[in-house]
């Protein structure tokens, strides 16, 4: 029975773990106490922070590089590819899902359960020809944007070329309306997306 709780994330990820190899024991359990994740929120959202990181830090260097009127055209175009991508990979995860207003819900949900922990979702209305879908949580990209001070070059919310992805992966024709307010100084948002049939 492991001990505490980061002995028994190290059991659960055993099989990749179990490879690493340390001087001694000693040295092991000392590594292992200073940095090892406690537990699965701790190491999801950890590789949620490295993930908005890479997209600040590259949006940040493609302004220092090429002008920061560059910036917004290579977010929209990233969210937009990474929405087609969860999409087929939702598709592929499960090709049952209905190709219509309720494919958008799929798919958002399908991306928070397999990587954005930070947010909670709320279907509002889930029908073939009307989804309502609420996000909330922090909003890591905004947060990311903010730190670097560059979250004036790009268009907020980021998320809406995510939902575009979707749309023309699925090709339904689909009129997509939106909210989006932050609601504090930590960067927690909330955002409606309202997907009809056309």
């Amino acid at each position: 029975m492991p001990k505490t709780m980061t002995d028994a994330l190290l059991k659960i990820l055993n099989q990749t773990r179990s490879k690493d190899v340390f001087p001694s024991l000693e040295i092991k359990e000392a590594i292992v106490d200073a940095f090892f994740p406690e537990n699965t929120n701790i190491l999801t959202q950890n590789l949620s922070n490295v993930t908005s990181a890479f997209y600040g830090l590259l949006l940040k260097n493609i302004g220092a590089t090429f002008g920061n009127d560059k910036m917004d055209s290579h977010s929209k175009k990233l969210f937009y590819e990474l929405g087609k991508l969860k999409t087929m990979q939702a598709l592929e995860v499960n090709p049952k899902i209905e190709r219509d207003t309720r494919t958008f819900a799929a798919v958002v949900i399908y991306a928070i359960y397999n990587s954005s922990p930070e947010y909670n979702f709320k279907i509002i209305k889930y029908t073939p020809k009307n989804t309502i879908i609420e996000l909330a949580g922090v909003d890591r990209y905004l947060k990311i944007l903010t730190e670097l001070g560059i979250v004036e070059h790009i268009t907020i919310p980021t998320f809406l070329p995510f939902v575009e992805g979707i749309k023309d992966i699925v090709k339904f024709d689909c009129e997509i309306e939106y909210t989006f307010e932050r609601t504090d100084q930590n960067f927690n948002i909330k955002s409606v997306y309202n997907i009809k049939q056309n």
